[in-house]
């Protein structure tokens, strides 16, 4: 029998975790020999007086495995180190296929890394600081600093923001 012929196909069975222990049972899954997923998806938040970006399950205290080869029994699922055990109704655990999967890893791909830094030419609002709630205009922006133009005391002014300060307007 082939590693392909071993494989099986019944599909991607869903794990309910611990609170906030999602990435500790995909660990013990993946070093008991399943091919498990955790979808993740960037979020901004506030820290201080900045945003930033933070990587968080896109479905909190769940996440997805299958079994490697058509013996492997998901038994030790329920006693695996975050892991509370499978989704089930009644008797029964249901499975995604792998179209489904494979639509929520695009999806999660699209949303790791939300919109952050505003392109040259775009309208922002500045959200925190002794600037905060005026509306200006992108200049320059780069990974750590956007630089706009400000209307400040009847003149425009050329200034340097964190792109944690500023929030897009919509065009």
């Amino acid at each position: 029998m082939t590693p392909a012929d071993q494989r099986t196909t019944s599909g991607w069975y869903v794990v309910y975790t611990k609170p906030r222990q999602e990435h500790t049972a995909l660990h013990h899954l993946v070093r008991q020999h399943f091919e498990a997923w955790l979808p993740l998806m960037g979020k901004w938040i506030r820290k201080g007086a900045e945003r930033v970006c933070v990587t968080e399950p896109m479905f909190p205290r769940y996440l997805f495995l299958r079994t490697t080869h058509c013996e492997q029994s998901l038994a030790s699922v329920r006693s695996t180190i975050g892991a509370v055990g499978l989704v089930r109704f009644g008797e029964r655990s249901p499975t995604l296929d792998d179209e489904t999967i494979a639509t929520l890893r695009q999806l999660a791909d699209a949303t790791r890394e939300p919109p952050g830094v505003p392109s040259p030419g775009s309208r922002v609002r500045v959200m925190a600081g002794p600037l905060a709630g005026l509306e200006a205009l992108v200049v320059a922006s780069a990974a750590r600093r956007v630089e706009v133009f400000l209307g400040l005391l009847g003149r425009e002014m050329r200034v340097s923001l964190s792109p944690g300060l500023v929030e897009a307007l919509p065009a």
